[in-house]
């Protein structure tokens, strides 16, 4: 009786870890892509054009909230000049898909809290509340982000 006493708690343990299907390369490309886009949060808080540079495509297509559209160099180029400064960016919300053959592409959609100053839409610093949704691509062996888009949630920053 004994021996079954001890047997029954292994047997439980072993089913646990056994229930517990492996990593898929589908989670492996998740993974990195929301480790790549806390990396470009990141490097725009600091304005770090070098890290940008590396993580945004060259073909890249980025959709302001504002409506103002900008293409990779035109991007880098206002971070540069200072007419854009991103502040703060604070992750209210997240989900990821895997797309494409091979996993070469994952979908980003979700909510940020931005703080920014951005002289081509207006003069002072605001805050904003956005829904994005951003397509990083696999290219080279590396993820690169080739596609951005926001809109402001006018339930909580309203039109001005």
């Amino acid at each position: 009786m004994r021996m079954v006493g001890l047997l029954i708690p292994l047997l439980l343990a072993g089913a646990a870890t056994q229930a517990r299907p492996p990593s898929s390369p589908s989670d492996d490309a998740v993974k990195q892509v929301l480790r790549m886009e806390a990396a470009r949060v990141e490097a725009l808080d600091r304005s770090d054009t070098g890290a940008l540079d590396r993580i945004l495509d060259d073909n890249l297509t980025y959709v302001h909230a504002s409506g103002k559209v900008d293409t990779k160099a035109s991007f880098l180029a206002a971070i540069r000049s200072g007419e854009l400064h991103y502040i703060s960016w604070r992750l209210m919300d997240e989900n990821a898909r895997v797309e494409g053959e091979g996993d070469s592409s994952v979908v980003l959609n979700g909510e940020y809290a931005v703080r920014v100053k951005d002289t081509r839409v207006r003069p002072d610093a605001f805050d904003v509340d956005i829904f994005f949704l951003t397509v990083y691509e696999r290219r080279e062996g590396r993820w690169r982000q080739i596609a951005w888009e926001s809109t402001r949630d006018v339930a909580k920053t309203p039109l001005q």
